[in-house]
């Protein structure tokens, strides 16, 4: 052995260990940059499996997240002056291995599902922001609305909660109208029967959140085309109970679809026991659109509300209670039950004055079961959902009946 170089070895690898020790104890999510602002880095890697059947075939999928998805963002800030906070973030989704969200059912094949090559932009703005008058946003963020249907205390939130769709929305339901073991797709898939009709959700705005105020807050966004919105929250506690509420209102005036969203919801907890309550609807006024036929001649036809009454308006309402405990020294543990009713979503749209077209005053039921363990020290979860979807419509005033469609999934969260 020779001693000389065994002693240099050693001599070598502890000052490797005196150089590295302290940056691995002082290790954060905080860099600095040279104009004194800072920038956080964070995200998440979601994974699932499902188990998918609509009664004509059945698959497995292994899927990147459906409500959740990976993503990774920045978020920078800095301090203008001692009572100006400026700031900016990027927030994207990952390139999709597997796309939960298209795994499909059909006769010939098992299963199709489609990546999703590119990033998926979330959140690009910059905002100012000071505790005496609220905070400005400007770019691409959440609408003043986004989110007002989805009030929640659930620890279960990394699958859906009043949106009522997550894992098999891809699925087409199977009609066994006239054949009783039909194994033909209709066009109608969950996606396009269920909906939470949560607004905007993220777009090119400038938005104005004011101060909050005794729990009250209210913001309020613009978007190029003219269309606006405004959201009001309230959070607080009264002897133990404490409170969520949220509404919304999106104005379109210029959209030949929708001329007004508006929706909400409340939700209480006390020690752990959780209920919630959401709705929300289109008003789709009575607006006639002129269509060339073959001769030429124009035909007046009308969007879904045929009669004027907002009777055809899609519109749905959820209700969801749960538990969150702490079963395991691990971290906290989570357990819902979700119901909802969602009518009207999958209707033909434009169709011919007094004539009714196909999937007509559409109907569809969630009835969902979830449990989620979270692993505090990791920033990790583990999920199971069970997701059992109804759908029924009307085809030329004839009701049209579907087979169920069920959905097990089991999920994994890790953030960083």
């Amino acid at each position: 052995m020779n001693f000389k170089n065994t002693l240099k070895s050693s001599v070598a690898v502890a000052a490797l260990l005196a150089i590295s020790t302290p940056m691995t104890s002082h290790a954060d999510d905080t860099l600095s940059s040279g104009n004194k602002n800072t920038l956080k880095i964070s995200g998440q890697v979601v994974k699932a499996v499902s188990r998918l059947d609509n009664s004509s075939q059945a698959s497995t999928s292994f899927s990147d997240g459906a409500w959740a998805q990976s993503r990774i963002r920045w978020v920078a800030s800095g301090k203008l002056t001692d009572s100006i906070t400026v700031g900016a973030a990027v927030e994207m989704n990952f390139p999709l291995s597997n796309n939960a969200a298209a795994a499909t059912l059909g006769v010939t094949t098992e299963e199709g599902t489609a990546d999703v090559a590119n990033w998926g932009m979330r959140h690009t703005y910059v905002h100012a922001s000071s505790k005496e008058f609220g905070k400005v946003y400007l770019g691409q963020t959440s609408t003043a609305a986004d989110g007002s249907n989805e009030a929640s205390f659930t620890g279960t939130g990394i699958f859906a909660g009043s949106a009522g769709a997550s894992y098999g929305q891809g699925v087409a339901f199977v009609n066994n109208t006239t054949v009783a073991q039909s194994t033909v797709n209709s066009s109608v898939t969950v996606a396009k029967a269920i909906s939470n009709l949560d607004h905007g959700s993220r777009a090119d705005v400038i938005r104005y959140d004011l101060p909050k105020f005794m729990g009250i807050s209210a913001k309020t966004s613009v978007k190029p085309n003219g269309d606006w919105d405004i959201g009001l929250a309230y959070s607080g506690s009264l002897d133990g109970l404490n409170v969520k509420a949220r509404a919304g209102l999106t104005e379109t005036p210029d959209s030949a679809n929708v001329n007004r969203l508006i929706g909400g919801s409340i939700a209480l907890e006390m020690d752990g026991l959780w209920a919630s309550l959401a709705g929300g609807k289109k008003q789709i006024t009575m607006q006639p659109q002129e269509m060339n036929s073959a001769s030429g001649a124009n035909t007046r036809t009308y969007r879904y509300d045929t009669n004027g009454d907002g009777v055809q308006d899609p519109h749905f309402f959820s209700v969801g209670v749960g538990y969150n405990t702490k079963i395991f020294a691990v971290g906290a543990t989570g357990f819902t039950i979700n119901y909802g009713e969602y009518k009207e979503l999958a209707d033909s749209g434009l169709v011919a004055a007094g004539a009714a077209g196909n999937h007509d005053r559409s109907e569809a039921e969630v009835v969902s079961l979830q449990a989620v363990q979270n692993f505090s020290a990791i920033g990790a979860s583990v999920g199971f959902e069970y997701a059992n979807y109804q759908y029924e419509d009307e085809a030329l005033n004839v009701k049209q009946t579907y087979d169920d469609i069920d959905a097990v999934t089991l999920m994994t969260v890790f953030k960083f």
